[in-house]
Parts: C-alpha cells; sequence; structure tokens
C-alpha cells in the first residue's frame, strides 16, 4: 500500500501524460491509450491542435509524480457515447487505488442526461477488471490481443486467388466486404466515408490491402495489413463475406498476409481479435498465434447511474 497522497488533476497540456506514457510503454511495449488519442496527445504538445472543451485528460499523481491517466471524449450530440482511455502503468496498479480514482472522475464528466462512456483499459489483468467493475465499470468487451513470430509462416493455397488492392476501383467491393462481415456488431456501420478516411492515414500501404478474388473477380475477403515498425506487423482487419464463409477465403488470406509480412522484413506479428468471436480466435490459434495481452471495453455510466449489464 503507497502512503502518499493520490490526487487526480486536469491535464491542461500533453507533456506529462505523453512522458507516462512513454516512460510505460519503454519498459513494457503494450499501447495504454488508442492510436487516435496519441496522436491528439502528439499534436497538442507541438501546437499542431488545441483542445476542445469536450476533450478532457486527467493526470493521477502521487505526491510530484504522475502514475496514471486518463481521457473522454465527450459526444456532441446527447444520443452518443463518450469515449476515453484508462492508462495506469503495471507498476501503478498494485492496490487499484489509481484505476479507482481515474474511474470515478471519468464518471463526474459524464453530465449529460443519458450519456455513458465507452472507455477502453488496455492490459487488462483480473484484478483490473475487478476495480473497475466494483466502481461502476461493466466489461462490454474483452480484446484478446495475439501475436506469434514469422521465422516460418504457412503455405498460401492456390485457391482463392489473392491479388493486391487496385486503388478506388475496388473500393466498393472492399467497403461492402467490411460492411457485410461486421453487421450488427460494435465494429459495423462501414460505409466509403469511413473507408476513405481510414486509407488516408500516413501508414496506409495499398500494397498491405490483400484480396480474395473468385474466377467471376467477385471479391470474397480482405486483409488488411499494417506495419507498426520495421520488424512488426500488424493484422488490422481480416474480413471475409458472409456469403463466402467456410470456403477456405478466411485461411488463404491469412496465410498470404504473414507471407506478406515476412517478404518486408516483419519478424513479429500481432492483431486484436473479440474473443467473443469464436471462429476467428480459432482460425489464429491453428496458425500459432498466442495470447500477448488483453484490452477490456468498459460501459461506464455517470455518477449515481448503474451500468448497463
Amino acid at each position: 500500500m503507497n502512503d502518499e497522497p493520490l490526487e487526480v488533476v486536469d491535464a491542461a497540456d500533453a507533456a506529462e501524460p505523453l512522458a507516462l506514457l512513454d516512460a510505460a510503454e519503454a519498459t513494457h511495449p503494450v499501447p495504454l491509450v488508442d492510436e487516435t488519442e496519441r496522436e491528439r496527445l502528439e499534436a497538442l504538445a507541438v501546437g499542431a491542435i488545441e483542445r476542445t472543451p469536450r476533450w478532457r485528460s486527467l493526470l493521477a499523481r502521487r505526491g510530484d509524480r504522475p502514475v496514471g491517466y486518463a481521457s473522454l471524449v465527450l459526444p456532441d450530440q446527447p444520443q452518443d457515447e463518450a469515449v476515453g482511455d484508462l492508462a495506469v502503468p503495471r507498476e501503478h496498479r498494485e492496490d487499484g487505488a489509481v484505476l479507482a480514482a481515474l474511474l470515478g472522475r471519468q464518471r463526474h464528466l459524464l453530465v449529460d442526461p443519458g450519456v455513458h462512456a465507452t472507455v477502453w483499459l488496455r492490459d487488462a489483468g483480473d484484478a483490473d477488471i475487478e476495480v473497475a467493475t466494483s466502481h461502476g465499470g461493466h466489461v462490454r468487451r474483452r480484446l484478446g490481443v495475439l501475436g506469434r513470430a514469422l521465422e516460418t509462416v504457412p503455405d498460401v493455397p492456390d485457391t482463392p486467388a489473392i491479388r493486391t488492392y487496385r486503388g478506388p476501383d475496388d473500393d466498393a467491393a472492399v467497403v461492402g466486404v467490411l460492411d457485410a462481415a461486421y453487421a450488427g456488431t460494435d465494429d459495423g456501420g462501414w460505409d466509403l466515408a469511413r473507408f476513405e478516411d481510414r486509407r488516408s492515414t500516413d501508414w496506409f500501404d495499398p500494397a498491405d490491402l490483400l484480396l480474395a478474388v473468385a474466377p467471376d473477380g467477385d471479391v470474397l475477403g480482405l486483409h488488411w495489413l499494417k506495419r507498426r515498425d520495421a520488424t512488426t506487423g500488424e493484422v488490422y482487419n481480416l474480413a471475409v463475406h458472409p456469403r463466402a464463409q467456410g470456403h477456405g477465403a478466411g485461411p488463404a488470406l491469412l496465410a498470404a498476409g504473414l507471407a506478406h509480412l515476412q517478404a518486408i522484413g516483419c519478424t513479429e506479428v500481432l492483431l486484436w481479435v473479440d474473443l467473443a468471436n469464436e471462429r476467428a480466435v480459432r482460425l489464429y490459434r491453428s496458425q500459432g498465434f498466442e495470447t500477448r495481452w488483453v484490452d477490456v471495453a468498459l460501459e461506464v455510466p455517470p455518477v449515481g447511474e448503474a451500468a448497463v449489464a
């Protein structure tokens, strides 16, 4: 038990949060906040953006030492959800006090009637989840972060044919696969604007988007890859159209993607998968992926209101 006083304050600038996140990830290379939140902080640090009233940052301190960070982006419309992160480095999770204090402040920021938040707690252990749920959070999703080395990769089958993305002419087919594959899930709602926004990112490379195609040219599925750094790749999105399920498109796309990452010099690959998606989990396990850590999405209600179970 740490006897130093714990306080949670508003973080006006990005310097302390970034220093805390950088130090944590240097000793244990797990991203503790969403990449969008990291980009916001980095842009704020160099003056490229200004903080808006709806983007709130909280810093937990023991004495003069930062020990945790939390963010919350409040919605523009009352019917929408707030989204946020709870980032507590492993060495400051010993008694759960930092996590509980940050979560409590996030709940107090939810002042619009009916607005709940989805807050991500990354690298979450059983003790962390117990603290979060005992302080008002409800587990909404569990994402397993799986990984494997790329010294050897599976053979790529001859069928279905795999080719790379050819530009905007493929956009309608790509969006069709994504929209159908994720319909009715938390990852649903794909449309052309969303896809165009994703492929406008600095890291997007057309060579890293592989498509499985039928003999008539119909796109059956896709494997969208990401290069996290010089040696680490990511299965950013592996999706098969429901009408093509069970015909080998998923395993073929996975094998082709792993071979592609190996060919460009990656030695390791990571992916995030909803642990409730048993079909996908089985596929990845069959190809040597093992759990590295678990990220948890918490539904967080305002103070005085219970989460929806």
